[in-house]
């Protein structure tokens, strides 16, 4: 998901071992990544997506997936309607 800004080291930075990071002005844990796109850092990034303007990662992809899914749906659905399979 989406890391709200930090602009003092988090108390549980020996954990979670934060980095600063220039591009974001902010800290941020290994493994999340600044998304320039979208000017957000987040969690497992994936991808932009180019149809919702978002940043895909760890708490999003489930509805990514779906919307997805939905579309491939309403694709198949549609050439069915325009082939006269009904």
């Amino acid at each position: 998901g989406i890391i709200y800004r930090q602009a003092t080291e988090p108390v549980n930075n020996h954990i979670l071992n934060w980095r600063w990071s220039d591009q974001a002005n902010t800290y941020r844990p290994r493994g999340a990544i600044y998304d320039p796109d979208c000017a957000v850092v987040i969690e497992e990034f994936d991808h932009t997506c180019p149809w919702t303007g978002t940043a895909i990662g760890k708490k999003n992809m489930p509805a990514f997936q779906c919307f997805v899914g939905m579309v491939f749906f309403c694709l198949i659905f549609d050439i069915m309607l325009l082939s006269r399979a009904f």
